[in-house]
């Protein structure tokens, strides 16, 4: 047996594993969401996480149960993104009080996941001298034959943040999005859709290509590739009140709901309130609204530009 074959056979064990401890971090956030003490939450609804709890089926009324389904999706949704964006995870920012115990399963789960997402990169790296294509077709038959052919690996790899200590005072802060806009060629586009799908075995990037064929010469100018960075996100930094000042540390972004620890009445530290979302400038609202309002080639995120 060779080496990444070694490795292979480690990898389905660790995504069982991985799963069961997210299904533990549910369970423990349902209860919470059930029980008679009204644990204090707070999630903000940019329209991001409104698709992603739409996507989740789970309403924002029930804030620990949306969280827990969050937690425990470590699969791909139908349909992906608006934009078609394979790699892109469902976010939900926001925090959530919570009991010691449900700290230490979202610990667990922290801890499988890295051992997971270390696993997958040695692996990789066995087969470092094959094509890209190739590695990432033999990861995706590996993770099929284990039972979880639609792993998304984003959401198997990203972190829960926690508060574990209770801080003084918790400090929310929106980083905005960045965005580019640049122009591209037809051939451009045509090299990219055919390197997605070189056997010509995908519907929708066959149907894209079609589009592109039939695009009338007048409008080749026109294609527009826009990169989002990333979304708005949500900076979450403790603060902890000592005798000679206050100490701040940088939690991260909140991509999911933050884990603190409650108080004995389940409720958070003083937080920042902050609206749903951050405020766009004007200067790139007018520059968006040169653009189609839907991708031409969502597979490549590629717009058409718009007279105006």
């Amino acid at each position: 047996m060779t080496d990444h074959r070694k490795l292979a056979a480690a990898i389905p064990p660790l995504l069982e594993q991985l799963h069961s401890s997210a299904a533990s971090l549910r369970q423990s956030l349902e209860q919470l969401q059930d029980s008679p003490r009204a644990w204090q939450h707070y999630l903000l609804q940019p329209p991001f996480a409104r698709d992603a709890a739409e996507r989740l089926g789970v309403s924002f009324e029930r804030p620990f149960a949306l969280a827990a389904a969050l937690f425990a999706q470590l699969d791909y949704c139908d349909p992906l993104d608006a934009a078609g964006d394979a790699r892109a995870t469902l976010q939900i920012p926001g925090l959530l009080a919570v009991p010691t115990a449900t700290i230490a399963a979202a610990r667990q789960l922290n801890a499988d996941k890295e051992a997971f997402a270390s696993a997958v990169a040695e692996y990789k790296a066995a087969l470092g001298d094959r094509p890209a294509p190739e590695r990432d077709r033999n990861l995706r038959e590996l993770l099929s034959d284990a039972g979880h052919a639609r792993a998304h690996l984003r959401q198997c790899y990203r972190q829960v943040l926690l508060c574990a200590e209770r801080p003084d005072a918790i400090a929310l802060s929106w980083i905005k999005a960045r965005k580019s806009i640049r122009k591209v060629t037809v051939q451009w586009c045509e090299k990219k859709l055919v390197q997605l799908d070189p056997q010509g075995s995908d519907p929708g990037i066959q149907y894209q290509r079609q589009l592109l064929a039939g695009l009338h010469k007048s409008q080749h100018e026109d294609l527009r590739q826009v990169q989002v960075q990333s979304r708005p996100n949500l900076q979450v930094a403790e603060i902890f009140r000592r005798r000679d000042g206050e100490e701040y540390r940088q939690v991260g972004y909140s991509a999911m709901p933050v884990l603190v620890l409650g108080d004995d009445s389940g409720q958070l530290p003083d937080f920042t309130r902050v609206d749903h979302q951050p405020s766009q400038g004007q200067r790139r609202q007018r520059r968006d609204l040169a653009l189609s309002a839907e991708a031409f080639l969502p597979a490549l995120r590629v717009f058409l530009r718009e007279a105006r």
